[in-house]
């Protein structure tokens, strides 16, 4: 836009150098008592003195664009940075999240085999209980160190169910973790849609200031020729 007001002056005082030479030339016959010539003279500075004034006013409305446009780009830059560093964000919530995820999936699938696990082996040992009661009945002999077995076999098995209580827990707590991680992923999206309405506006004004500099260029050269 700085070429332009330099194009625009270097007319302008072209021309207003032809007006003057042209002014001059008329003023010959003057000295033989003439008065067309001093008119004519008086005309073409007055019309040069408008063009000057006119000229003046179209390089102030180019300069006023120019600061214009120069704001707006500076906003548009501001926009851009912080939709790229909200993008930045993002991502690496994202990255974290699926991270996040992949662990707790893991930690699912094993929580799930040793909760299997776990269940396979307290059946297994209710059924030894069972099978322990069934002897104690049967051998009134063995009935002590059977005693000692079922009893052997019940802290195993409370064991075991404590076991399994602390894995529910953690697998419980892993599940609001998650929670508490979509939810701020969901806040993010709507910062970086808002600042992506933001710059769309900007964008959009700066086009109209683009078209009215055309249009005042193209009066201009209109006004010139």
């Amino acid at each position: 836009y700085a070429s332009v007001a330099v194009a625009v002056a270097v007319l302008g005082a072209g021309f207003a150098n032809q007006t003057e030479v042209k002014a001059a030339e008329q003023r010959a016959p003057q000295a033989k008592g003439t008065s067309v010539s001093a008119d004519l003279y008086n005309s073409l500075w007055d019309e040069n003195k408008t063009l000057r004034e006119k000229q003046g006013e179209y390089i102030t409305k180019i300069q006023n664009e120019e600061t214009k446009n120069k704001e707006l780009d500076k906003k548009n830059k501001e926009l851009d940075s912080r939709v790229t560093d909200l993008i930045d964000v993002i991502e690496h919530d994202d990255q974290e999240l699926e991270r996040k995820e992949r662990m707790y999936e893991a930690f699912l699938k094993q929580s799930k085999d040793q909760v299997n696990n776990l269940t396979a082996e307290k059946d297994t040992l209710a059924e030894k209980a069972k099978k322990l009661e069934e002897d104690k009945q049967i051998s009134d002999a063995s009935r002590k160190s059977l005693s000692r077995d079922l009893e052997g076999s019940r802290a195993a098995k409370k064991e075991l169910e404590a076991k399994h209580q602390k894995l529910e827990t953690e697998h419980q707590k892993l599940k609001e973790d998650k929670q508490i991680s979509d939810a701020s992923r969901q806040g993010l999206s709507r910062d970086l849609e808002a600042s992506r309405e933001a710059k769309k506006k900007v964008e959009a004004d700066l086009a109209a200031l683009t078209a009215e500099h055309q249009k005042l260029k193209e009066e201009k050269q209109i006004s010139d020729a």
